[in-house]
């Protein structure tokens, strides 16, 4: 949220925002809002709109992420995490999201794994415990597709 200020600041003094700060300002608040309210596609849009007034914005990618996720778009909400990400490096909940996000993913092959093939194929048991142990240290549930809630 710092960040946020900073930049609408920045790019109120500068004359080269698009929107006036306290624009800026409001959308953050409707699309923070809207998030705590659970209502994940009107923040969405909150937050598409200050991605584009605040390009360097880790933040709000975060919180892009954050709303796309909870909607089930695993693929937008992966995307907005590693822009967070790239603009800053140290944005551990971002990396942790992002890294979460693709677990799941990983548990979902597993458990696909599982439905097809015998676990105890010699082959399969070694990739298949280290790939349960990796979920297990991010408390990725394995469950089938099929069963995933969602």
């Amino acid at each position: 949220m710092r960040g946020l200020i900073i930049c609408g600041l920045l790019l109120a003094l500068t004359g080269c925002a698009g929107m006036p700060s306290g624009d800026l300002l409001e959308v953050q608040r409707e699309a923070n809002a809207a998030y705590n309210e659970g209502d994940f596609a009107r923040s969405t849009r909150g937050y598409r709109a200050l991605v584009e007034e605040l390009p360097q914005d880790a933040e709000v990618r975060y919180r892009l992420g954050n709303s796309l996720a909870k909607q089930g778009d695993v693929e937008g909400a992966m995307q907005a995490y590693r822009e967070a990400v790239v603009r800053d490096s140290k944005h551990a909940k971002a990396w942790h999201n992002l890294i979460y996000l693709q677990l799941q993913g990983v548990g979902h092959t597993v458990a696909e794994m599982y439905l097809h093939i015998n676990r105890d194929d010699p082959r399969v048991a070694p990739v298949a415990q280290k790939a349960e142990a990796v979920m297990q240290a991010f408390d990725v549930p394995l469950q089938p597709l099929d069963r995933q809630e969602p």
